[in-house]
């Protein structure tokens, strides 16, 4: 099992495992499966490339032999009213967290937070922030463990508005 970062070829990766993840956790991230069904590999092209290329936000897998089993990504900026807010530039925000069911509690998702504390640290960040839907106790209880604190902070989750999201942090 290896951590990497998201290559600029990886596109049919990333579509891969969002699709996964979508199917996996419907009210666990912001896009839909619907949505992500609906982006074309040219887009998916382009979100690699912007992982690999930009230094405002990366992303990195989880390879177990020749599967993708995991996946995280991280921005430079805080997330708040449904949007990134791209002027906080001590926070890096952790976000679409997700390692496949079958590899859960194996270290994969700490490894994975790992790779995108390590990449905040390197940016001189303050704080990393996550935000989790509020009935998602494992993922409660995972960032917990990795010394994440709630805020107190809630906004509705975009992909389905009846949820909410708890805004966690931890201070670098």
């Amino acid at each position: 099992m290896r951590v990497r970062p998201v290559q600029k070829t990886d596109g049919s990766l990333l579509r891969k495992l969002h699709l996964r993840m979508y199917a996996d956790a419907p009210d666990a991230f912001s896009e839909t499966l619907a949505q992500a069904q609906a982006l074309s590999a040219d887009e998916w092209g382009t979100r690699a490339q912007r992982f690999s290329a930009a230094m405002d936000r990366v992303a990195f897998v989880t390879i177990d032999g020749d599967e993708p089993i995991g996946f995280i990504s991280g921005y430079v900026g805080r997330f708040r009213d449904g949007a990134m807010h791209w002027d906080a530039q001590d926070t890096v925000t952790l976000a679409r967290a997700w390692v496949d069911p079958r590899a859960r509690r194996r270290g994969v998702g700490r490894a994975l937070a790992d790779a995108v504390k390590t990449w905040a640290l390197e940016r001189n960040a303050d704080v990393l922030e996550t935000q989790v839907t509020e009935n998602n106790d494992p993922a409660i209880r995972f960032y917990a463990a990795l010394g994440f604190t709630d805020t107190a902070r809630r906004e509705p989750l975009r992909s389905n508005p009846t949820l909410q999201i708890h805004f966690l942090n931890l201070p670098l």
